[in-house]
C-alpha cells in the first residue's frame, strides 16, 4: 500500500477504523496524528478542488490490522462525529475565514465603516487648520515688518541651496514659490508684512484643496478595489455549498465500488480481473481495500450529514 492515499473528506472518515478502536483523541495520541492535524487536513481538503493527501505510515496500518472488524463501523462513526463537530464549530468558521482571506485578501481600510471614521478625521483636521489660519492675524501683528522681511531673506537662501535636493517635481514647485517671495521682498517692509501673511494663507488653502484631491481620487480606486475584492471574498466566505459537493462526490464514489471485485495473481501482486477496475483512480481502490462494511458506515454517515445540510 503507498505510503500516501488520496482522499476525500469522508474518505478520512472512511479510514477511521485506523486511526481509532474507542476515543478518537487516544488513539490519534498514540499515532503521533494530533486532532490539530486532522482539522489540518480537513481545511486543507475543502480549499483543494477534489482532494488532498491522509499520510498512511506503517505504524497506522499495523494499528488498523489490530482492530477487530465487530469494531470498525462504531470507529467510523466516532471519527466522523470529530470530524463534524471541528467543521460545525465557531473555531473551523474563524479559521475557514482566516485562511480564505489570504487567497482573497481586501484592504479593510477601505470598508465603509473605516472610510467614515477617516472622514470624520479629515474633517476634524480641516476645522483645526482653518483655525490655524484665522489665528495668523493676530500673530503676525505682534511681527515687525523689517524683522520679518529679513528672515524670510535668510529662509530664501537656505531654501535654494536644498533646491538640488528635491525632486524634478518638487523643484518646479519650490522654483516657484520662491519667485513669487523675492518679488514680494522688493516691496516695503509694511506693504511686505500684509503681501507676505495673504501669500502664506494661499499656500495654505491651496495644500488643503490639492491634499482633499488627491485623497478622493486614492480613495476612489482604493473603494472600488475593496468592493471587488471583497465581494470575491464573500463569495467563497460560506463553505456549506464546497462541503455539500464534496459530501455527494463520496456517496458517489462509495456507490461506484465494487467490493465483490475478484483479484488475481500479477508477479508478486495481485490485480483486478476486471481490466476496467485497474483504470479506477486511486480513492476507488483505497476504498475498495478499505472492505464494505466501514466504507458503507462512512457513506451512511456522509449521506445523513448531506441531509441535514440541506
Amino acid at each position: 500500500m503507498k505510503a500516501i492515499k488520496q482522499l476525500s473528506l469522508l474518505g478520512l472518515v472512511a479510514v477511521g477504523y485506523w486511526l481509532m478502536a474507542a476515543r478518537s483523541s487516544d488513539v490519534l495520541s498514540d499515532l503521533g496524528i494530533g486532532l490539530d492535524k486532522l482539522r489540518q487536513d480537513v481545511l486543507i481538503n475543502l480549499k483543494e478542488p477534489k482532494w488532498f493527501f491522509f499520510n498512511s505510515t506503517a505504524n497506522i496500518r499495523t494499528m488498523a490490522r489490530r482492530i477487530p472488524e465487530s469494531s470498525r463501523a462504531a470507529t467510523v462513526r466516532i471519527l466522523g462525529k470529530t470530524v463534524r463537530t471541528y467543521v460545525e464549530s465557531s473555531t473551523f468558521r474563524q479559521e475557514w475565514l482566516q485562511d480564505l482571506r489570504q487567497k482573497y485578501p481586501y484592504d479593510d481600510s477601505f470598508s465603509p465603516e473605516n472610510l467614515a471614521r477617516k472622514s470624520h478625521e479629515n474633517e476634524a483636521g480641516k476645522v483645526a487648520a482653518q483655525q490655524s489660519l484665522a489665528s495668523m492675524d493676530q500673530a503676525f501683528a505682534q511681527l515687525d515688518p523689517a524683522m520679518l522681511q529679513m528672515a524670510v531673506k535668510s529662509q530664501l537662501a537656505e531654501e535654494e541651496r536644498q533646491l538640488a535636493s528635491l525632486s524634478a517635481d518638487e523643484r518646479t514647485e519650490k522654483n516657484r514659490s520662491i519667485a513669487s517671495l523675492k518679488k514680494l521682498l522688493t516691496l516695503p517692509p509694511a506693504e511686505f508684512k500684509k503681501q507676505y501673511l495673504a501669500f502664506i494663507k494661499q499656500q495654505a488653502q491651496g495644500s488643503l484643496v490639492k491634499s482633499d484631491s488627491e485623497t478622493s481620487a486614492t480613495q476612489a480606486e482604493g473603494e472600488a478595489k475593496y468592493r471587488r475584492d471583497k465581494a470575491e471574498f464573500d463569495a467563497h466566505a460560506d463553505f456549506k455549498p464546497v462541503l455539500q459537493k464534496r459530501l455527494q462526490a463520496f456517496i458517489d464514489l462509495c456507490n461506484s465500488v465494487d467490493f465483490e471485485a475478484r483479484l488475481v495473481p500479477m508477479g508478486s501482486k495481485q490485480e483486478f480481473a476486471n481490466p476496467l477496475y485497474q483504470r479506477k483512480p486511486a480513492e476507488w481502490k483505497f476504498l475498495y481495500r478499505l472492505g464494505k462494511e466501514p466504507v458503507m458506515e462512512a457513506r451512511a454517515f456522509a449521506q445523513q450529514w448531506l441531509t441535514e445540510l440541506r
